[in-house]
């Protein structure tokens, strides 16, 4: 069997599921279907690479032989690509990297009071016939980008914090220790490295494979279309309403294809069975809620087509808007800093942008930096035990608390990006698509970090560290781009169109568990259906939170473990 349409490898546990690989004899569980790279160093030591990874072979052989320490702890972001670092010194001590960005999470419990290691808390949930974890759910709600250490979406389970490593021995001993710390890097020599690296990062995952990539017409999914068309052949798609195939972001996905003859240009028309909320029934099991539970209906379709067409791996833009369109938090720094001048300037430019006054970007500088952002949203369907139990479980990352606030703001998102975004790897995983989102790779996030954070945002270019990075490579249309297509109407329309499947996820396990005021949910979800701006982004986690408990309430007790041959 393989879990979520990838291979798992344990050896300290009695089971693992059918047609699983034992990779280790130390405490260790795989399930993500990513490629796996293994080199031997002296005295029986064993290094394992998992996901995809720029190094070399020789620069693999090389690391296994390393007796510096701080040498593995480079690796752990030295090369592009997603991956985690697995070192078996042949003494008895088993240790784990787990990448900087968030992008591989990897957890850690208990089996028999011996500790093991998974790339999928689910796997290790269902080994332990874990129950989802009520805290976490109630951060996830509350405060979904923030640190809940200790813990998953499931009891007993934990994640290892990105950007530290764990070692366990043979005699149960294990600890966390803190490996990362962020660069500094100028302007130039940041669009240098992420040119490169984004040009290696796509290189490495669709290289001799028949490879597709989103395809929207904005900079982020374009970047990766051009990149993945300079190493071959590559399907670009692009969605549009049915009736209506040219104009705005359509006719700037024509012309990234023009661009590239190496991109076979593919359409997929959305009809009303695409609509958000559309089909709820069919969500496949994740790790945790994934966060296009509400549009999967759409996703799935993709992705079936994608492999109609035969595509095995496919890239998407998840995590650029993060990285390259950031609020405008650095004012909090820069008054905190003494730079007013600068402030001053930035809130004007700020105003006129959104039509607004100064003086509130000012007042939130200096007295509020969480309201630049926008992570004080009201909630007013969470319960106070929700919000209480959220408060009580989170807390910053300890290697973002030295950070300012706008860094702190950025590792953080990036962080939430590229956990979330696992969850939808095992979601194409399912349809049979192995999916990749080379923004969330650690050395893009370490990069885009490295920028002085004043020099990241702007009132005036659109993302302008990515678009310095790609200036020779898009078109001139795409490079001018100012904004980007939103589809909002089509979740007043889904909604309507299902209205009884959404008002049901209202009242269920969240609602029993005292996280949600099911009438206040109702309320908003009903003005919606009237037309009513509200806000989607904050309740779209909540109903899909509810799908999810759902979705794992039928999968998790049919999980079969058997002896690996």
């Amino acid at each position: 069997m393989s879990l979520f349409g990838g291979s798992l490898a344990r050896s300290a546990a009695p089971s693992v599921p059918v047609g699983a690989q034992v990779l280790w004899r130390r405490p260790s569980l795989w399930s993500d279907g990513a490629a796996v790279r293994s080199a031997n160093g002296a005295g029986g030591r064993r290094l394992a690479v998992f996901g995809p990874c720029a190094a070399t072979d020789a620069e693999l052989t090389r690391l296994a032989h390393a007796d510096d320490p701080q040498a593995l702890d480079r690796a752990a972001s030295a090369w592009a690509g997603a991956y985690t670092l697995v070192l078996d010194d042949g003494y008895g001590v088993f240790t784990v990297w787990a990448d900087p960005a968030g992008a591989c999470p990897v957890y850690t419990s208990l089996l028999v009071g011996a500790p093991v290691w998974a790339s999928s808390s689910a796997a290790l949930a269902g080994l332990l016939g874990a129950e989802p974890d009520t805290a976490w759910l109630a951060a996830h709600l509350a405060a979904p980008t923030r640190w809940v250490p200790g813990r998953s979406a499931w009891t007993g389970v934990e994640q290892i914090p990105p950007g530290h490593r764990w070692s366990a021995s043979a005699t149960g001993a294990h600890s966390y220790t803190p490996y990362w710390q962020a660069p500094e890097l100028s302007w130039e020599h940041a669009v240098r490295r992420l040119r490169a690296d984004l040009a290696d990062g796509v290189l490495i995952r669709v290289s001799g494979r028949a490879a597709s990539c989103d395809l929207s017409g904005g900079l982020d999914s374009s970047t990766l279309a051009a990149l993945a068309a300079q190493c071959g052949p590559v399907t670009g798609l692009t969605y549009h309403p049915k009736g209506r195939d040219s104009g705005g972001d359509i006719d700037h996905a024509r012309a990234v294809a023009k661009a590239f003859p190496a991109i076979r240009h593919r359409f997929m028309a959305l009809g009303p069975e695409h609509l958000p909320f559309a089909d709820l029934g069919g969500l496949p099991p994740t790790d945790e809620p994934a966060p296009s539970a509400m549009v999967h209906a759409q996703l799935g379709s993709q992705l079936d087509l994608l492999r109609t067409e035969g595509v095995e791996v496919h890239l998407t833009g998840d995590g650029g808007d993060s990285l390259f369109m950031p609020p405008p938090v650095h004012m909090a720094d820069l008054a905190r800093s003494g730079r007013l001048v600068r402030l001053a300037g930035d809130a004007q430019a700020w105003a006129r942008l959104y039509r607004a006054s100064p003086w509130t970007a000012l007042s939130a500088a200096c007295n509020a930096p969480d309201k630049l952002g926008g992570t004080t949203a009201s909630r007013p369907w969470l319960t106070r035990y929700a919000c209480d139990l959220a408060d009580a479980v989170t807390t910053p990352y300890g290697d973002a608390i030295d950070l300012g606030h706008a860094d702190r703001h950025l590792l953080e998102e990036a962080r939430y990006v590229g956990r979330s975004a696992a969850t939808e790897n095992q979601l194409a995983a399912a349809h049979g698509i192995e999916m990749h989102n080379p923004f969330t790779d650690a050395r893009i996030v370490e990069t885009v970090l490295a920028v002085p954070a004043p020099e990241r945002w702007s009132a005036r270019r659109y993302k302008p560290l990515l678009t310095d990075t790609v200036t020779r490579l898009l078109p001139p249309g795409v490079l001018q781009r100012g904004a980007k297509g939103v589809f909002v109407a089509d979740h007043h329309h889904g909604l309507r169109a299902n209205r009884a499947a959404v008002m049901d996820l209202t009242g269920g396990y969240l609602a029993d568990l005292g996280l949600i005021h099911p009438a206040a949910l109702r309320s908003l979800l009903g003005s919606a259906a009237l037309g009513v701006d509200i806000p989607w982004g904050l309740l779209e986690p909540v109903l899909g939170t509810e799908l999810w408990l759902r979705s794992s309430e039928s999968s998790g007790r049919t999980l079969r473990w058997e002896e690996a041959p």
